[in-house]
């Protein structure tokens, strides 16, 4: 039969850009902390830590070779267990205690037994667990102790630095900090970027409807359960693990909405104003990475990418990008702190909006404004 319907659709508005070009945005110098550098050595320790075998009780941080079998709760009741279930076996592995690698309760079972010991581990899984047959319930495990091994970290020394391919223990610090730094330059220049873009956004108008800003929270909420997903981690399972009802989790996501809303509309403007359109090249150069993974030249992409009406949509995140690294080219760093100060300093749109605030009229704080600082 015939069918009529109506489609309501919601269309993100355009910006209303106020400056964009030569914005001031907080910048850090980037920097290796003592701690980072410490730690990084110490995790070198760990990965060239030895074992070897101990005649005492094992302890939290020690590793015990097992052998174990699980078992449900047999059919006859009684409390006795039942035969074995599938996935709930395995022999001389290598566990390490603390590790928090099995079932909450496995692992501090076996702190205090030594080589020879025969426990029986009385446990529930999770109501989460990724294996919906065994979510909940209860079981018994049969666990053999066969060995307790210690570990024994190398000393902090050039024969540790030899053993990481390093001529001596300098080298080998210097190659760290090196490393974390390039990190820390990546981030620094990362949240530049961020900063610039934000202070665009503060500085634009737009007017977003609460459908559009719930809407783009449902979105957001339904991506991460897909991501959660691959871990076996369903919707009602994160809802119990976080104590939140969903509609509580998509307010919280509300303000993060409406900010990806209100950048996503400033970008829109900005390759609007400055009629940016990313050529051919742009995008060949974009998809040399995934080319040579794949083992194809990037024309050939390309192609693919036009024959199946993707292109569009490429040039279109070539183009944002591409408007940011305008932003962040000719914005203007500024220290952290004195981003912070500036944003605590009384200005008179401040002292409008506080004086229009229920109950306290002509509340405005009494503070110096600067108009150029």
């Amino acid at each position: 039969q015939a069918l009529s319907f109506s489609i309501e659709i919601g269309v993100l508005p355009k910006a209303r850009l106020g400056e964009y070009l030569d914005v001031e945005a907080p910048r850090r110098e980037p920097a290796v902390a003592p701690e980072q550098l410490q730690d990084e050595l110490e995790a070198v320790r760990e990965r060239l830590a030895r074992l070897h075998a101990v005649e005492r009780p094992a302890a939290a941080g020690d590793f015990v070779v097992i052998d174990y079998v699980g078992r449900l709760p047999g059919e006859g009741g009684g409390g006795r267990p039942g035969e074995p279930f599938a996935g709930g076996e395995a022999r001389d592995q290598l566990l390490e205690l603390g590790s928090g690698r099995l079932i909450p309760g496995f692992e501090e079972a076996l702190v205090g037994a030594s080589a020879g010991d025969r426990r029986e581990v009385p446990l529930t899984f999770p109501p989460d667990y990724p294996n919906e047959q065994l979510a909940g319930r209860e079981a018994s495990f049969e666990v053999t102790v066969k060995e307790v091994k210690a570990k024994e970290l190398p000393p902090l020394d050039d024969d540790l630095a030899l053993d990481s391919g390093f001529d001596d223990l300098e080298q080998l610090r210097e190659e760290i900090s090196q490393r974390l730094l390039a990190a820390d330059e990546a981030s620094a220049e990362t949240e530049f970027r961020q900063a610039a873009l934000d202070a665009v956004v503060a500085g634009a108008e737009l007017d977003l409807t609460p459908e559009l800003i719930d809407a783009r929270a449902r979105e957001m909420w339904e991506r991460m359960l897909h991501s959660l997903s691959h871990r076996g981690i369903t919707r009602e399972g994160y809802l119990r693990l976080s104590g939140n009802r969903e509609e509580e989790v998509l307010a919280e996501l509300r303000p993060e909405a409406e900010l990806a809303l209100r950048r996503e509309a400033v970008i829109t403007a900005v390759v609007a104003a400055e009629q940016i359109s990313p050529s051919d090249e742009d995008v060949l150069g974009a998809l040399a990475a995934t080319a040579e993974r794949e083992g194809v030249e990037p024309a050939e992409l390309l192609e693919q990418l036009r024959s199946s009406g993707r292109l569009e949509e490429l040039r279109e995140e070539l183009a944002a990008r591409q408007a940011i690294d305008l932003i962040a080219e000719r914005a203007k760093p500024i220290e952290p702190g004195r981003a912070r100060a500036r944003e605590q300093l009384w200005t008179p749109e401040k002292a409008v909006s506080a004086s229009e605030q229920p109950g306290e009229p002509d509340k405005a704080p009494a503070r110096l404004w600067t108009p150029d600082r």
